[in-house]
């Protein structure tokens, strides 16, 4: 009798020994027409991959009625250039009699216009038999019109995967169907970060009317909640002088005689200036010159212009010089070890494998003998202003104007198909029509005096005007 129990035992710990596990044989994430910049890698983070798995295995095994899931160690991560397609096949082959599960995560931009899906497909199959097929979409929208036209990070850690759970539950129809809008990012959490600041900041709004951003004229006010506390015009103004030269006549000459076509190169003196009035008739100026080489054809149309960089932009009080600063333009790539540059014959070189990669515009210099820095963060959407160890303010580049959805006049149409810009340069613009009015959110200290203040948006117009006149590519810094 004792045999034949250890016999019974034995075939019954064969057969455990040889029970294969149901198995998921693909986990796929790719992007297609965005980038790191908005949706990095967040599957490089350990924690957040082991949880996306932790929450996907369980609702898997719930719904296939099994008590273990195997999955891979880690997850396919592409992202596909151009005109691409996601491709959700499962391996050949792989099917048996115990369900084999295929997991497809896809963030892509619209075919056309600017809006962005997040499509997940889970399939299983059995016997060559398919159990389950469901792609569930949502699109994901940025709260703000500056995630659509700023190198803006879209998304968290945690609300990639929060909404890869959502993903999950909906594929396997544990939540009802549904074409919600997802809405990443709040401008109560960016606020949040500068009201965490000590000593705390109040609360202003700057409100401008303008390519502020683009080298345009603008208008703005400093408005606290009962009280105007700045307000100010900028206008700027552009001097190019070619000097004399016979070159150009003499090269037409050359191809005339001969028939050879003829580069020449052509000197041009460039000139860029910008006013700020204040209301009670202060003025600020900027001045930024440099010297620019052409090279141009006879026979073609073709012009290539080198310019010699700028060192620094001049400042000057009532026609006296009083201060400068240097602009640069950084970019810091979060590196992991599996970072890799790869090319794309649409975008070029590019980083990958990323867990984000953050954009800085910096100006460092000094006015009326004073230190003046302001750094604009893209990627969070804050400017900071400083003076030495002082904190002159904070503006958060989030526009809350309920009726406007632009962004230093470039503006996101509602559909997300267009984004058009406009550049006021005529006139005074008006801070009447309240639609194209910008509203920012704009902290200052409690206390700060009216110099202070001044001082604050003298520094920030300065920004302003390096990052339209004065951008170049920019310049890497280690993390």
């Amino acid at each position: 009798m004792k045999n034949y129990y250890y016999i019974i035992a034995l075939c019954f710990l064969s057969v455990l020994c040889t029970a294969q596990v149901p198995q998921v044989i693909a986990f796929k994430h790719e992007l297609r027409w965005t980038d790191e910049v908005k949706f990095p890698n967040y599957f490089l983070i350990p924690e957040v991959r082991d949880s996306v798995f932790y929450n996907t295995k369980h609702e898997l095994m719930n719904y296939l009625k099994v008590s273990d899931i195997k999955f891979p160690d880690e997850v396919y991560y592409n992202i596909i250039p151009g005109f691409g397609k996601q491709k959700t096949d499962m391996p050949k082959g792989a099917s048996g009699k115990d369900p084999v599960i295929g997991i497809f995560s896809f963030i892509t931009r619209a075919t056309s216009g600017y809006a962005i899906f997040w499509k997940l497909k889970i399939i299983i199959t059995q016997n060559n038999k398919v159990i389950l097929e469901k792609e569930v979409t949502h699109e994901l929208e940025y709260f703000n019109a500056s995630g659509y036209v700023e190198s803006r990070r879209w998304i968290s850690p945690k609300e990639f995967h929060d909404i890869f759970h959502r993903l999950v539950r909906e594929s396997l129809g544990y939540l009802p169907d549904s074409n919600e809008k997802i809405v990443l990012g709040s401008l109560e959490s960016v606020e949040e970060k500068i009201r965490s600041i000590s000593p705390p900041l109040k609360r202003n709004l700057l409100k401008i009317n303008g390519g502020w951003k683009s080298s345009g004229d603008f208008h703005g006010l400093v408005e606290s909640e009962n009280d105007t506390l700045l307000e100010f015009n900028f206008k700027e103004k552009t001097l190019e002088e070619v000097k004399p030269s016979l070159t150009p006549f003499l090269a037409s000459l050359f191809t005339e005689i001969t028939g050879v076509d003829f580069e020449y190169d052509q000197e041009i003196k460039k000139e860029l200036s910008g006013t700020l009035t204040f209301s009670d008739d202060q003025k600020f100026g900027i001045k930024l010159k440099w010297i620019g080489t052409e090279t141009r054809s006879v026979k073609s149309e073709e012009v290539t212009t080198n310019i010699s960089n700028p060192v620094s932009a001049e400042l000057y009080e009532e026609k006296e010089q009083t201060g400068y600063f240097l602009y640069v333009s950084l970019e810091k790539v979060n590196s992991t070890a599996k970072t890799r540059e790869e090319f794309n014959v649409f975008t070029g070189y590019q980083k990958e494998n990323t867990l984000g990669i953050e954009r800085f515009d910096r100006i460092k210099g000094s006015l009326s003998g004073k230190p003046i820095f302001g750094e604009f963060n893209e990627n969070q959407g804050i400017i900071m202003i400083n003076s030495a160890d002082t904190l002159l303010g904070v503006m958060v580049v989030e526009n809350c104007n309920p009726e406007s959805r632009s962004i230093s006049g470039s503006q996101v149409s509602k559909n997300k198909v267009f984004i058009t810009s406009s550049s006021q340069k005529i006139k005074k613009p008006s801070m009447e029509d309240t639609k194209k009015v910008e509203w920012y959110p704009f902290y200052l200290a409690g206390n700060s005096s009216d110099e202070s203040r001044k001082l604050c948006i003298k520094t920030l117009i300065c920004l302003f005007f390096g990052i339209g006149n004065m951008n170049s590519e920019p310049q890497q810094i280690a993390p």
